[in-house]
């Protein structure tokens, strides 16, 4: 689950947001093929796919006696007129560094290594550095010659003078680097990951007073199943948890509490399990609270 929320956080920023047309596609020479034929190849253009790949990664933490595993990335090839293909390589090293550090408990240890340089390309590495060594989650390449590319094409005459910037991210490795950021040793060993890519966004706990009568449990228990059944509507996964330890587990980002007051006012109270916060809103509230943060 914390794949596909970082999968869906990707797919937002790098194509649904993007400036430029991103054309998803499983086969990028057959879409650009076609892409070309059409107005909508207008440069500049991009191609996007997912797909599981068996292309090496991290090979420094990886025991030796391990057999290289197929893991999930997502590429974005955005195709530029030669004149600004440089400065928006450049351009996209930024964005895509800002891009983790939204996402990090500690931003400061996603960084962007120095360039590589070959015949036909630059080459930058984002990575999370941690004790035990560094995790490399996304890999930025600047390709000046794309002849070879461009044999599959069949009108090659609007593709004259350009160059490709393509970013590719590993969503398995960049989750175990989220994980690892997530886990601060001290004397709580709490887990918090950002509320965008957590699993589950809330669990609803309840406040019982010491002379709490079974009625008023199940008073209770029905107004949790309803703000529950709410949330979910919504399309905000939630967890029915009654134990410290599942949420933390889970990654739970928001606990709401409720108690006998709560089913004559309507307020109830939220606590940000990464800030601590606690507020006080009115349950008409909820979910537009819940989805503003998340």
């Amino acid at each position: 689950m914390l794949l596909r929320n970082l999968e869906e956080h990707w797919f937002l920023h790098c194509i649904t947001m993007s400036p430029y047309n991103i054309f998803l596609s499983e086969q990028l020479s057959n879409t650009l093929n076609f892409v070309t034929k059409n107005p909508m190849g207008k440069i500049p253009f991009g191609l996007a796919t997912i797909k599981d790949t068996k292309n090496s990664w991290n090979e420094n933490i990886q025991p030796m006696t391990s057999k290289m595993e197929y893991h999930k990335s997502a590429e974005v090839a955005i195709f530029s007129d030669n004149r600004e293909a440089k400065s928006l390589y450049h351009k996209i090293q930024k964005e895509r560094k800002i891009w983790w550090r939204k996402l990090a408990q500690q931003p400061s240890r996603f960084k962007i290594t120095e360039t590589r340089r070959s015949k036909d390309l630059d080459l930058v590495d984002i990575e999370a550095q941690f004790p035990f060594g560094t995790i490399t989650v996304e890999k930025i390449t600047y390709h000046t010659d794309i002849k070879k590319l461009l044999l599959q094409i069949d009108n090659k005459k609007d593709l004259v003078d350009i160059q490709m910037v393509e970013h590719v991210v590993s969503l398995d490795w960049g989750c175990l680097a989220l994980l690892c950021d997530a886990y601060n040793i001290d004397e709580t060993a709490k887990m918090h990951i950002h509320s965008k890519l957590a699993p589950h966004k809330v669990a609803i706990h309840i406040k019982k007073s010491e002379n709490e009568t079974n009625t008023g449990s199940d008073d209770l228990n029905r107004f949790v199943l309803y703000l529950n059944n709410m949330l979910r509507t919504k399309g905000l996964n939630t967890i029915l948890t009654i134990s410290e330890e599942v949420v933390n587990a889970c990654l739970v980002p928001f606990i709401v509490l409720v108690d006998r007051t709560s089913l004559e006012n309507g307020i109830i109270y939220v606590t940000n399990r990464s800030t601590t916060l606690n507020q006080a809103i009115h349950i008409t509230d909820l979910a537009k609270y819940i989805t503003m943060h998340c």
